[in-house]
């Protein structure tokens, strides 16, 4: 009777550790598959892995179009635009994808690269969490072929003034082009 206890004993305490590793090893909806998602919170999401990989080399070949635009903060003053101006972020994106060009990699689909930079409005009623006001923006970057969503991936920045938006940017097209293997 008193082996049974024991042994009841040790395979309650497993279940109860083994809950509790499962616990604080599950990934959740935010990314950390490469480094430079380690140094900020990223959200990407796979719609359509056929897509993807049909825009991913349509990337590589440079045939893709941009569509920007920005969303400030409505409850406080905005003051990233200050600093940040739309024309240079679109430089920015055109210089990084110009990185990952390959001359010898073709598509005759053209990919649309939809993106936004999204003010943090620090004041907004909705953020409850201290965490939430620490970031200055993030950046959205929609991949779609024919009319599709193929791929997302949503990437903060810190400087208020948008200095290290360039290296998100970086970031944000190295998941996407490592999403698939």
């Amino acid at each position: 009777m008193k082996y049974l206890f024991y042994a009841a004993l040790a395979f309650f305490i497993y279940l109860i550790g083994s809950d509790v590793y499962h616990q604080m090893t599950k990934k959740g909806p935010n990314s950390t598959r490469i480094a430079c998602q380690k140094e900020c919170k990223v959200f990407e999401k796979i719609y359509n892995k056929n897509l993807a990989e049909a825009a991913k080399t349509a990337l590589l070949s440079g045939n893709y179009t941009l569509k920007s635009d920005i969303k400030k903060a409505r409850y406080m003053k905005s003051r990233l635009f200050e600093y940040v101006h739309i024309e240079d972020v679109d430089k920015m994106v055109g210089d990084a994808i110009a990185k990952q060009k390959h001359p010898d990699i073709h598509s005759d689909k053209q990919l649309l690269i939809d993106y936004y930079i999204y003010e943090n409005d620090k004041e907004d009623p909705g953020k409850k969490t201290k965490k939430s006001k620490l970031y200055a923006g993030y950046l959205y970057f929609l991949f779609m072929l024919d009319g599709k969503k193929a791929y997302v991936v949503q990437i903060d920045f810190m400087d208020p003034q948008g200095r290290d938006i360039a290296k998100r940017i970086d970031c944000a097209l190295e998941s996407f082009l490592t999403a698939l293997p």
